[in-house]
């Protein structure tokens, strides 16, 4: 983002489209393989056979040649191979469904989470959540967020929290500990138990019968249509990288769980700059409860009903006890009481959109009943140090440069989506140098239903919106549990 623009305050975001250059003239790592491949089955056939073999080996590299030009849902064909030979892979050695045994032993401190996600631990440090895992040897705290009054707020209160908010995210790309920032956004049906029992609180001294029982009436009927809208951010730090910070800490689990601390202390102070609130910060009940609703949508009200020390799920049911993707449907996955569709935002927006340009996904609903629609939606953020990103920058513009001098030579002229890549790598090597920060980012969305058919108009319904809003997603196809598992767990996960 550059300094020198003279943003529209009432429409001043604008993201630019992914670059189309690849490694050479829009190819992909994928592609470039799958052509080598085929280059060097000509060349072989033609050594051991001479001329004849370009005939003997067609039926290998012809659909090898042919393949790795295609492209099909925003990915190469080749790509697409590799992600169905995986899920093939998974479906044959069974990892495409987790069914748990009660009876079970399981080693104490461990979750009841899919494959190596049993090993994370939850630690709790003052009535907040420390996730330690132990494979990515990294820690993560989680937040409720709250921005009092941002809808009510005009255009320029608006915009100024924003770039307040951009300025809180930029901090975080200085540290060099911060592995990953996630943004995270939750949609669910909820209860009105807490107004019916402020209703009772206030009613114990009434005596009328007739306006109770109407108001008891009006809460039942509205039961069904309470929606929760809650907002996390979540940060993970990179344990080795604050090894000497550790050190310092006296090591071991005590250092770990002191550095959350500090570290949770000093990210509520960057958020009461913005004017972000932090309203709570989860505790290990609110972890496995944020989990265990999105695995099972039918234990909402019971969970969401719980107060006082038995508000949340205890950590040893936060997994699901059923999840699977099915043979032969590739963009849905099967829990406990759901069903799961989760999509990739490949598409943002590009022409001018305003503060808040998310609204219309927050609030999409389901095209035949009008509901609120179940989804979550994260924005998985990886700091990007600044010499690392301009050192990327310099590299995609030799890679654009070269691409050009290929295309004259053949004649061509580049197009306006050449011009627009670089462009949007000037205005972002401009962004850095004034002081902005870097992220590589992804945005997921699940989308929750009870059955299929429901999740169907659902997907549809979402779709709307994300148009609406200049976004567009594609269903991640045979990637779906691993995809449920990143926006499920508020962990601070990512997709690789």
């Amino acid at each position: 983002m550059s300094s020198n623009i003279d943003y529209d305050v009432a429409r001043p975001a604008r993201l630019p489209a992914r670059s189309s250059q690849g490694i050479v003239l829009g190819l992909d790592p994928w592609q470039v393989t799958t052509l080598l491949a085929a280059a060097a089955t000509i060349l072989l056939s033609v050594q051991r056979f001479g001329p004849a073999g370009l005939l003997y080996a067609a039926p290998i590299y012809l659909p090898l040649g042919v393949g790795a030009v295609i492209r099909t849902r925003g990915m190469s064909l080749p790509r697409w191979v590799a992600v169905w030979l995986n899920k093939a892979f998974r479906g044959a050695t069974g990892a495409n469904r987790e069914v748990f045994a009660p009876e079970k032993v399981r080693s104490a401190g461990t979750l009841r989470l899919p494959g190596r996600l049993g090993a994370i631990e939850l630690w709790d440090v003052d009535g907040m959540t420390c996730v330690y895992d132990p494979h990515g040897r990294s820690a993560t705290i989680m937040a409720e967020l709250e921005v009092p009054g941002f809808l009510m707020k005009d255009l320029h209160e608006r915009f100024d929290l924003a770039e307040r908010w951009a300025l809180v995210l930029a901090s975080f790309t200085q540290r060099a500990g911060i592995k990953r920032v996630t943004m995270q956004e939750r949609t669910t049906p909820t209860t009105i138990q807490v107004a019916r029992d402020r209703f009772a609180q206030r009613t114990g001294s009434l005596d009328v019968p007739s306006a109770t029982r109407r108001y008891q009436a009006v809460m039942d009927r509205s039961e069904g249509y309470a929606v929760a809208h809650r907002n996390y951010l979540t940060l993970t730090y990179d344990l080795v990288k604050l090894a000497p910070q550790l050190k310092a800490l006296g090591g071991g689990k005590g250092a770990i769980q002191r550095l959350a601390a500090v570290e949770a202390g000093n990210v509520r102070d960057a958020l009461d700059g913005a004017e972000v609130r932090v309203k709570r910060w989860l505790g290990v009940r609110d972890v496995a409860a944020l989990a265990r609703t999105a695995f099972d949508p039918a234990s909402v009200t019971t969970v969401e009903s719980r107060s006082g020390d038995l508000a949340g799920v205890d950590p040893a049911a936060m997994g699901p006890t059923y999840m699977e993707e099915p043979k032969g449907k590739n963009g849905l996955v099967y829990t406990d009481s759901g069903v799961h569709t989760t999509m990739w935002i490949h598409e943002w927006p590009r022409s001018a959109a305003p503060v808040g340009f998310v609204n219309d996904l927050v609030f999409s609903r389901h095209p035949v009943t009008n509901a609120a629609i179940s989804h979550i939606f994260t924005t998985v953020m990886t700091p990007v140090p600044v010499g690392a990103a301009l050192k990327r920058i310099r590299q995609e513009k030799k890679t654009w440069r070269s691409n050009e001098r290929m295309r004259a030579g053949r004649g061509q002229d580049g197009s306006a989506v050449d011009r627009a890549d670089y462009e949007a790598l000037e205005a972002q090597e401009e962004g850095l140098v004034s002081g902005h920060g870097e992220y590589q980012y992804a945005g997921y969305l699940t989308v929750t239903a009870s059955d299929e058919s429901d999740l169907e108009q659902a997907v549809a319904g979402v779709r709307n919106s994300l148009s609406r809003a200049g976004m567009e997603a594609q269903i991640l196809y045979a990637q779906q549990g691993e995809a449920l598992l990143v926006n499920a767990l508020p962990i601070g996960l990512g997709l690789k």
